[in-house]
């Protein structure tokens, strides 16, 4: 038999061997029938009963069958109820006025009980296919409403892993700004005293964004607070780093990050670092009017990529009065209406225009010009920015 089981039938006609005619035929063919001799009790039943499908009679007495229509299209509970309009009427206006009223279907006055049953056979069968989708949108609303709690619960977890805002430590103010493309990424930044009161940096970008790059940033967190206890040179922080990423994350799926570490020793004015792909942060020195990149053209492999990589401690002037501005490449790779990237150069010359600023104007300023650049479109990358101020009365 080609009919969804267990459906409802309302049938409503003002004449009761119209519905009786209607009901044996119905029932004959397995359809539960409900039955209304006018439009207000037809009404309640369709509150009470809610029906797979209404063979409404147009004229009746009192409220006939287009304001009925109208009143079951207007109620979100019943608006998608579909309803065949039974009607002596012919005309083509009266057609029209129904289709109007919210009618599905039409089956003349006097009627064919085959006709009448492959219509409701149809129409319940497409009404069973809107209820089957309505329960699955149910049912996703439900689960994206639970993955949202927990991805608002992860986003949480990953900003307490990261110094927020601005931080005053060992004579330094750093503000960082942390912004994913979705509701976590793959951009992680960690700051720490090291013995003898120097400041150790820290900054990593996960390949792509979301869940799984977020999941990465808490590995890298873990083997980077393990890793400082152990020593102060950056090289040998990534190469850990590196070998360990190999073993547990590349092994499995094809993840690399990039990253840049650095000590900032104050007591002899020099920067150790070691950089493994990671975009060349500048050093600000607002004393001389210069912003450059720290760093030549080449830098150690990315995480990830070669299990046997090394990483070389380089050193660097760096005077009390000096400034570091850290980067991912989200910051600098959005594009404006034209597919033009912004580049570092960009940010470099956005430093250059206020150098004379603290750390919290430059970040703003730099974050300000991006967004006018990419004309304030959604950005593709996690964006994360660090800068670094001496202790001094620029702030």
């Amino acid at each position: 038999m080609n009919k969804p089981p267990n459906a409802k039938i309302l049938v409503v006609d003002d004449e009761p061997q119209n519905i009786r005619l209607l009901q044996i035929r119905l029932q004959a063919d397995g359809y539960t029938v409900l039955s209304a001799n006018s439009g207000q009790e037809a009404l309640e039943l369709v509150q009470a009963e809610a029906p797979d499908l209404i063979l409404l009679d147009i004229m009746m007495p009192g409220m006939n069958g287009f304001e009925v229509c109208q009143q079951i299209r207007a109620e979100e509970a019943t608006q998608f109820i579909p309803v065949v309009m039974v009607t002596a009427l012919s005309e083509k206006e009266d057609r029209i006025r129904a289709i109007e009223a919210g009618g599905d279907d039409f089956i003349s006055k006097p009627f064919d009980s085959y006709e009448v049953l492959a219509r409701v056979r149809s129409l319940v069968r497409i009404k069973r296919y809107h209820d089957a989708l309505e329960q699955a949108n149910r049912e996703l609303k439900i689960h994206n409403e639970r993955m949202d709690k927990e991805l608002q619960m992860a986003s949480e977890i990953q900003d307490s892993l990261m110094p927020q805002g601005i931080t005053d430590l060992l004579g330094f103010r750093i503000v960082s700004h942390y912004t994913p493309a979705v509701v976590v990424g793959g951009d992680f930044f960690d700051l720490w005293e090291v013995e003898r009161g120097r400041l150790g940096v820290f900054i990593s970008d996960v390949m792509g964004h979301g869940v799984s790059a977020a999941f990465i940033t808490v590995f890298i967190k873990t083997i980077v607070e393990e890793m400082i206890t152990q020593t102060d040179d950056p090289g040998r922080l990534l190469e850990e780093l590196n070998t360990r990423f190999n073993k547990m994350i590349s092994s499995q799926q094809y993840m690399f990050a990039t990253a840049f570490c650095a000590v900032i020793d104050r007591s002899n004015e020099t920067l150790h670092y070691a950089n493994a792909g990671h975009p060349f942060p500048f050093l600000v020195q607002r004393q001389r009017n210069v912003c450059k990149p720290i760093g030549d053209q080449s830098t150690g492999k990315g995480l990830g990529l070669l299990p046997d990589s090394t990483y070389q401690t380089h050193h660097y002037p760096f005077t009390p009065s000096d400034g570091l501005f850290l980067y991912t490449d989200g910051a600098y790779e959005l594009q404006n209406s034209q597919g033009e990237e912004f580049t570092p150069q960009g940010i470099q010359e956005v430093i250059m225009q206020q150098i004379t600023q603290p750390a919290p104007v430059l970040v703003e300023t730099v974050l300000n010009t991006t967004d006018r650049f990419s004309d304030g479109r959604p950005k593709d990358d996690d964006i994360t920015i660090v800068a670094i101020d001496g202790c001094g009365p620029m702030w």
